[in-house]
């Protein structure tokens, strides 16, 4: 089965996990394959109940919808969506290869404050601040004046 089949079958669990392929998928190419069926996946998706205790699964439906957009009407580089979404993870990214932590900054309690990180594709700079609630969340903040020796 495709990711296509998985968006569009009505099933909650195929859409959540096709939801997941899109949020980490970064071939251009394939991602484009989807483009021209977006209308079908937002007709198959509508109204659709995928759950969620804390946070609605259906924010990961919104953000591969608006990823697709992204390559749909954009060549911009893929780091631009970290600034949409909260579950960015910096050290998911990193090991990737897609991003560096360049530091870890900490509280005076030793829990993770932010990170600052460079995108290896295209050179741009963030500070990503780290929290959590009922699950860890990340703010990606594009820091456009960032010096390399700030942290």
């Amino acid at each position: 089965m495709s990711t296509l089949d998985d968006l569009i079958s009505r099933d909650a669990t195929r859409v959540w996990k096709a939801c997941g392929v899109i949020r980490h998928l970064r071939d251009r190419a394939e991602l484009s394959a989807l483009i021209d069926d977006l209308d079908l996946i937002r007709r198959s998706t509508r109204n659709l109940k995928l759950g969620g205790m804390v946070r609605p699964n259906s924010t990961h439906l919104e953000f591969a919808i608006r990823k697709l957009e992204f390559v749909r009407d954009s060549e911009g580089c893929f780091c631009l969506l970290y600034t949409h979404d909260d579950m960015f993870d910096p050290e998911r990214e990193q090991t990737s290869g897609n991003i560096l932590i360049k530091s870890t900054v900490k509280t005076p309690d030793g829990f993770v404050d932010h990170y600052v990180c460079v995108c290896l594709i295209c050179g741009s700079k963030y500070r990503v601040t780290e929290r959590e609630y009922h699950y860890t969340w990340w703010k990606w903040e594009l820091e456009p004046n960032f010096n390399e020796n700030d942290s």
